[in-house]
């Protein structure tokens, strides 16, 4: 409508010269008429120049930070780089915003200068609603030529993602009866700088053997490989499974709870491994988390998964796939929020 207001406007001021024209016979109207006439020739030619030699980039930003947190402000970056010399007052850049764990989605348009021969860079600010992996894309820029009668329209296929974790209020508290009734003997720890077995025997090595078993400097010597037989020590994991559920308020409230409870238990020393049923797949993802490091990679590739419309769904394939599991914290969306409790597994 913008458009049509200033065509309008423009022709009746073309009209308006022509007649001053027509009764003065002025040179300086016949230049003036004939710059009227070429203008919107000549800027039609340069927004069609600039439409080819326009792109969109979208980045994202984090700052140190792997990862951003659920409610705290991130950024994604927006750049418009053209390598012509035409240039526009007003391109306007559509974007998509979209959470793929959550399916939620939106779109918006920002107006943005071109530069001649140069880049303009935007930042956009994001705070997440929602923790999970937040997608920024460019679907188009429209330019528009510099007497503001038509914008061209070009696709970008540009984007960028940030991973935001859920919130993290601190330690908590948690019952340590359900606990200790939730933990699973392990065989063999794989906790970083432990090791929790003893070496029984060395001897030769045997095709099957694990290569991290290799005694190198002995072999070295010997100019035979020779491995380190261990009898393994168990330490026990705190198992819990969390059911990913469609409805939005409760898919962030277990999602939130699971985080929280293993962080907790994490910093107080004791070992989890994280269970959630994936639907892709059609089997149990699981993790050992030991780290800090360890839950947020194990809630990225989570983000990955498909949410479940049956609320059982992890829970219900639980004594198929793991009978050894005799019981496990179980996290589950409830009337006000994540229920957390012990469940038996059978």
């Amino acid at each position: 409508m913008d458009c049509i207001v200033r065509i309008i406007a423009y022709l009746l001021l073309l009209a308006i010269h022509v007649l001053i024209y027509i009764f003065l016979h002025s040179h300086f109207y016949f230049i003036l008429l004939v710059a009227m006439v070429t203008a919107p020739i000549l800027t039609a030619a340069a927004n069609f120049w600039l439409r080819r030699s326009v792109s969109v980039e979208i980045l994202s930003g984090t700052g140190k930070e792997a990862y951003a947190r659920k409610r705290e402000e991130t950024f994604f970056y927006l750049k418009v780089k053209n390598t012509s010399w035409a240039m526009s007052l007003d391109a306007k850049v559509s974007l998509t915003i979209a959470n793929t764990f959550f399916g939620t989605e939106g779109t918006f348009t920002v107006s943005v200068p071109v530069h001649m021969h140069g880049t303009y860079e935007l930042e956009i600010p994001v705070i997440p609603d929602f923790p999970g992996i937040v997608t920024l894309k460019a679907d188009a820029i429209r330019v528009k030529d510099l007497l503001g009668f038509f914008y061209l329209k070009k696709k970008t296929v540009s984007s960028a993602s940030v991973t935001v974790m859920p919130e993290f209020f601190g330690k908590g508290t948690y019952d340590r009866t359900a606990v200790e009734s939730g933990m699973l003997e392990s065989e063999e720890s794989s906790k970083r700088g432990n090791d929790f077995s003893d070496v029984q025997e060395i001897r030769e090595y045997i095709p099957g053997d694990k290569l991290m078993s290799i005694h190198w400097k002995l072999s070295a010597k010997r100019d035979v490989l020779m491995v380190k037989d261990r009898v393994s020590m168990s330490d026990r994991q705190l198992v819990i499974v969390s059911e990913l559920l469609s409805d939005h308020m409760m898919l962030d409230a277990v999602v939130e709870a699971t985080y929280g409870l293993v962080r907790t238990l994490i910093e107080d020393g004791t070992t989890v491994r994280l269970m959630y049923w994936s639907m892709g797949s059609y089997d149990y993802m699981e993790y050992r988390i030991d780290y800090v490091s360890d839950l947020e990679t194990a809630f990225a590739r989570m983000y990955y998964e498909r949410t479940y419309q049956v609320a059982d769904e992890a829970a219900s394939h639980m004594a198929q796939v793991h009978p050894e599991i005799k019981s496990y914290l179980y996290v589950t969306g409830g009337g006000s929020g994540a229920d957390v409790f012990v469940r038996e597994n059978g």
